[in-house]
């Protein structure tokens, strides 16, 4: 019944790509696939598949979706969530504030999409007509 908006932009505020799933599901189930689906286009040779850093909310923390950035040289600067965990060895990981406040450019890109008129009704229900 229900559809979430999982979005991915460039620094500017212009969307590289698009998912949308069933609004019943975590979020972190589409951070892998997003990523995967992005191809950045630069002056010569092939595009560049993978960004230098990740901005998300508390939605996508997860230990998974770390050792994937870890994995492919991108850095997370995801908040924690407030829960109590088990601590993890090695060095704990720092959260880069300067850095996240620079995700105000999503959240406009949101409140844009949101002011269009057919999505804000939700006139587009499904994914082929939104």
């Amino acid at each position: 019944m229900t559809t979430k908006i999982h979005l991915a932009c460039d620094s500017n505020g212009f969307p590289l790509t698009v998912m949308l799933p069933r609004g019943e599901e975590a979020d972190s189930r589409y951070f892998m696939p997003l990523l995967e689906q992005i191809s950045l286009p630069g002056n010569r040779g092939r595009p560049r598949m993978r960004c230098r850093y990740v901005l998300a909310d508390k939605g996508y923390d997860s230990q998974m979706l770390r050792q994937y950035c870890d994995r492919y040289g991108v850095q997370p600067i995801i908040p924690l969530r407030r829960m109590h965990r088990k601590p993890r060895p090695g060095l704990p990981r720092l959260f880069d504030r300067p850095q996240y406040k620079k995700r105000n450019v999503i959240e406009r890109l949101f409140s844009w999409l949101k002011e269009k008129r057919r999505l804000c009704t939700r006139y587009d229900k499904l994914a082929s007509s939104f």
